[in-house]
């Protein structure tokens, strides 16, 4: 479960900047591999999907949902209004195989710079739900400056890698950790 001080500090992030605007996407990158079945890391992730929807849903702002998994990524959702309820998008999200970390992480740079092109005053978030578990090499990428990136660490394990605390530092991110 996701542990109360971390909710307060995922409420920081999204009141921080508080714009009751619909000029900005929302992208959600959520890692769905096989280390998030440890510890219902999945399930738990999948809670807090729920509840930026719910927010972004509240301010009228646009998302964009992307799982990475079993060496794959898959956009579930782009760019779209945000539904009143994604509790069927989430129920159907599986977890299993590696993590194709790098290869969302590229897919979402030419997402968000495509999108730049189309809509150029638009204000894009990212939200990345990992462990950042993952075999890729990832100390090249450079994602879009334009792109506010928050890393939302999912490691519950009794073994903290803290790779997702690497990952937000290489990528200047915001960084939180779900659980204590």
């Amino acid at each position: 479960m996701v542990h109360p001080d971390n909710r307060r500090e995922i409420s920081r992030v999204l009141y921080q900047q508080h714009q009751k605007t619909n000029n900005i996407l929302n992208i959600i990158a959520l890692d769905t591999s096989g280390s998030t079945l440890v510890s219902e890391q999945l399930s738990d992730a999948k809670a807090v999907v729920h509840s930026l929807c719910d927010y972004f849903y509240q301010q009228r702002q646009r998302i964009a949902l992307l799982c990475f998994g079993n060496q794959r990524y898959q956009w579930l959702i782009t760019d779209s209004k945000t539904p009143a309820s994604i509790d069927t998008v989430l129920k159907a999200i599986q977890a299993g195989g590696g993590t194709p970390l790098r290869e969302a992480l590229l897919e979402i740079n030419r997402y968000s710079v495509k999108r730049t092109e189309l809509k150029p005053m638009d204000k894009q978030k990212l939200f990345l739900i990992s462990d950042g578990r993952s075999r890729d090499k990832l100390d090249d990428i450079v994602l879009a400056k334009n792109l506010e990136v928050h890393v939302l660490d999912s490691e519950n394990s009794d073994i903290r890698l803290n790779k997702a605390q690497v990952l937000a530092t290489h990528l200047m991110a915001n960084y939180v950790s779900l659980f204590k």
